[in-house]
C-alpha cells in the first residue's frame, strides 16, 4: 500500500479562550490559502475535546458574504466576529494573512501564535 504524503500546513491561531470560559474552551486557527483555506476548530476541555478541519467555504454562509450560522456559537464565545470580513476576502482570493495578523495584534496587543 502506498504511503500518503503528509501535508504540512501553517495555521494562524486567531482564538484561544481560557480554560473554563464559556461552557467549554474554544480554539480556532486559520490556514490562509485563498479558496482552499482551512479553519481548525478545537472545542472543549482537553480530555473530551472535539475538533476538526473545516474548509473556508463551509464556515461562510451560502452567499459567501458572512458567517455560516452553524459557527455562530463558537465565534461568539471566542469574540471572533472581527475575522469574518477577512475570511470573506480570503475566499474571494485576496491575500489577507498579514491583515489577519495585524487585526489580531490590534485587538490583543500582541502578534498571533502559529501552529503547524
Amino acid at each position: 500500500m502506498a504511503k500518503r504524503k503528509r501535508v504540512q500546513r501553517r495555521f494562524i491561531v486567531v482564538a484561544r479562550t481560557p480554560s473554563g470560559q464559556y461552557p467549554h474552551p474554544v480554539e480556532v486557527m486559520v490556514h490562509p490559502a485563498g479558496r482552499d483555506s482551512i479553519l481548525a476548530f478545537s472545542i472543549g476541555p482537553h480530555v473530551v475535546n472535539a475538533g476538526g478541519l473545516v474548509p473556508l467555504g463551509n464556515v461562510l454562509d451560502e452567499t459567501r458574504t458572512g458567517l455560516n450560522p452553524v459557527f455562530a456559537e463558537e465565534f461568539d464565545a471566542a469574540e471572533l466576529h472581527w475575522l469574518v470580513p477577512h475570511l470573506v476576502r480570503l475566499h474571494a482570493g485576496e491575500d489577507v494573512a498579514d491583515d489577519i495578523k495585524s487585526a489580531y495584534r490590534e485587538i490583543h496587543g500582541k502578534w498571533p501564535e502559529f501552529s503547524g
